[in-house]
């Protein structure tokens, strides 16, 4: 019998947890440019994929005095944009803590809605994690291993520090080194950006192709789309 049913749209956590460091003083205002060009592309997103899908960011902001919340899971049209005023870098580096915090928030409220969700979770610091209280970096692994099998997306955008060995750790494999100036910040942002919009225009056409596959068969999918995230051959 054929499925008369309207597919139901998915909702897009894009989750954006920025290092605010004193370290990332020298590069505040390409942060700042840079968070916000990401947040403007989920806007035009949302018109773009409004059948299909529903755009929602989060940005969290964190340093050893506090993890602060921009913005959590909020419309993109209503996500306040980075400011001089949001954005102060200062203090330590309380990485683990902050991706910890997060997670644990974002898949408990998940867990109790039930939608059909996908979620892009992307890490940008520039250094070291240096002020952790509450997790360690195997508590972080042991979690992120647990949501990239549910089809959670992760990426870890870093500098002056080693990136590739530091992301690995804690099992995630998509990477971007960035050069610590105001070109190289730019550039890391705008390739983020690009690899969110061919993330959303995977997630459309499987929509829109194929909308009644089963929960089993998206989780497969976006575990394709989180290998292929980084990987600009891949449209």
């Amino acid at each position: 019998m054929e499925n008369t049913q309207t597919p139901s749209k998915t909702k897009v956590h894009n989750v954006i947890i920025l290092d605010r460091s004193g370290s990332m003083h020298s590069i505040r205002e390409a942060a700042i440019s840079g968070c916000n060009e990401v947040i403007s592309a989920a806007r035009i997103a949302k018109e773009k994929f409004s059948h299909t899908m529903d755009q929602m960011i989060s940005v969290i902001l964190f340093d050893s005095t506090g993890i602060d919340t921009l913005a959590w899971d909020s419309d993109p049209m209503s996500t306040p944009l980075l400011t001089h005023e949001t954005y102060i870098p200062g203090a330590a580096t309380p990485l683990y803590d902050a991706v910890g915090i997060t997670l644990v928030r974002l898949e408990r409220q998940i867990a109790s809605q039930g939608e059909d969700e996908s979620v892009i979770v992307t890490i940008i610091t520039d250094g070291y994690e240096n002020a952790s209280r509450e997790y360690s970096g195997r508590a972080i692994k042991g979690m992120i291993d647990n949501l990239r099998a549910k089809g959670w997306s992760f990426a870890y955008m870093g500098a002056d520090h080693d990136v590739e060995r530091v992301a690995s750790s804690i099992s995630i494999s998509n990477t971007i080194r960035f050069e610590k100036s105001r070109r190289g910040t730019m550039d890391m942002f705008e390739k983020e950006r690009r690899a969110k919009e061919r993330y959303w225009e995977k997630l459309d056409r499987m929509k829109r192709e194929e909308p009644y596959i089963s929960k089993e068969e998206k989780i497969e999918r976006y575990r394709l789309f989180s290998d292929e995230y980084l990987d600009e051959s891949k449209k």
